[in-house]
């Protein structure tokens, strides 16, 4: 029950009859009288002004009052529950219009390209120095300050005063409880704004560290797309071919020996399959410049007409003289083949192109001896190897002019 006194209105308060004090002492007891009534009636509550003897307060902290929306303690920071992101864009409104110079923050940066986005990184308040004026949260552009409701912030702690960006985080539900009228004003340009803001953030960027399950479920996310997307910019990319330094399993194994004899049939135009033998384990990197190099091979070939080919010089063998060998027998099969009219060039053949790994013979016969075990990987001098190659092909060619191939 309230009683309304209108403005200027006397209000006459009866105290009673006054008795005549003619016993010493009596006023004394009069008082005590007074004092032992007041007592009494402070173990009641007042249900209205009617009521003088008793009291008026709330029963802290078991009954609290409600606090009207307008009322202000220290300021908070908030985000978004549903995407895990911040309203503030760290503009520095708040921090310049501060009369008592408490807030700090600083902007967030795109790792990628070192420019500022919109989301503060650190955000900190001195509560020991905050004044509650306010000024913070009615000069905000996107409502992402307010003043909160919380007033048992005594410690004795003095460092815990200092609040940081994950203290200061609320959720806009938690807001929207304390002020809902407030609130609602503005939602909906926030909000708006808001949206406006997580298009320009990347990564997790702007999102409350506190949300630890919703940073995790972003980044999983960001991957998946980006797994889809490069799925979808190349999806007839071949397999990723293992580490130079890893033994293919069985299964790669098979796979990589059954694709390289259906690519030798469809060569040969449905002819025979080339013979199963350790040398065509592997195609050559570039097969551009394989099959250019079978061409320059076999032109060579066709100008020595019946001429054998050519052999390595015996006085200058290369440090690794197992690959010089192997580099002298594949350009003799490649100019015997093209000599007796073959139709299909010898693309592995790498006489004239100093290929590191050179490939198969195109004759279809079985590799000689130590080529099965020197032709699966490049040669460990990998110079030697260009070095033999040149000098096989040299030979070629003198042998082609008419010299005596030993004599070279």
């Amino acid at each position: 029950m309230t009683v309304k006194i209108e403005r200027g209105q006397i209000v006459t308060v009866e105290r009673g009859q006054r008795a005549a004090r003619r016993i010493p002492g009596l006023g004394l007891l009069d008082g005590m009288a007074v004092v032992w009534k007041h007592w009494a009636g402070s173990f009641r509550k007042n249900q209205g002004f009617n009521d003088i003897h008793g009291v008026f307060t709330f029963e802290y902290p078991e009954e609290r009052p409600k606090l009207p929306e307008a009322y202000r303690n220290m300021p908070i920071l908030l985000y978004d529950e549903e995407t895990g992101h911040e309203l503030c864009t760290s503009c520095f409104q708040c921090e310049r219009i501060c009369p008592p110079q408490v807030i700090h923050m600083t902007q967030a940066k795109d790792p990628a390209t070192g420019k500022p986005v919109p989301a503060v990184a650190e955000f900190v308040i001195e509560y020991d120095a905050c004044m509650s004026c306010g000024f913070c949260a009615e000069v905000c552009p996107f409502d992402a300050i307010k003043m909160d409701h919380e007033f048992e912030l005594s410690t004795s702690d003095h460092q815990k005063l200092t609040v940081f960006k994950e203290q200061l985080n609320r959720p806009i539900s938690y807001y929207e409880r304390i002020a809902p009228t407030m609130w609602a004003e503005v939602r909906e340009g926030a909000m708006k704004k808001l949206q406006g803001n997580i298009k320009r953030r990347p990564d997790v960027i702007g999102m409350a560290p506190n949300l630890a399950e919703k940073i995790a479920a972003r980044r999983r996310e960001l991957e998946a797309a980006a797994a889809a997307a490069a799925a979808a910019a190349a999806p007839e990319a071949p397999a990723a071919a293992p580490a130079e330094g890893r033994k293919l399993t069985p299964e790669e194994k098979a796979a990589k020996l059954a694709a390289i004899k259906a690519a030798n049939a469809a060569k040969k135009g449905g002819g025979a399959t080339a013979p199963d033998t350790p040398a065509t384990e592997a195609a050559p990197a570039d097969e551009k410049a394989a099959r250019l190099a079978a061409i320059r091979a076999r032109n060579a070939a066709k100008q020595a007409g019946e001429a054998p080919a050519a052999a390595p010089a015996p006085e200058a063998a290369p440090a690794d003289e197992k690959a010089a060998r192997l580099a002298a027998i594949r350009a003799k099969n490649a100019a015997k083949k093209a000599a007796e009219g073959a139709d299909g060039a010898p693309e592995a053949t790498n006489v004239s192109a100093p290929e590191p790994a050179p490939a198969p013979p195109a004759d279809g016969r079985p590799a000689p001896s130590g080529e099965a075990a020197g032709t699966g990987a490049a040669p460990a001098d990998e110079k030697a190897a260009r070095l033999a190659a040149i000098r096989a092909k040299n030979a070629a060619k003198k042998a082609a002019e008419g010299h005596d191939p030993e004599g070279s």
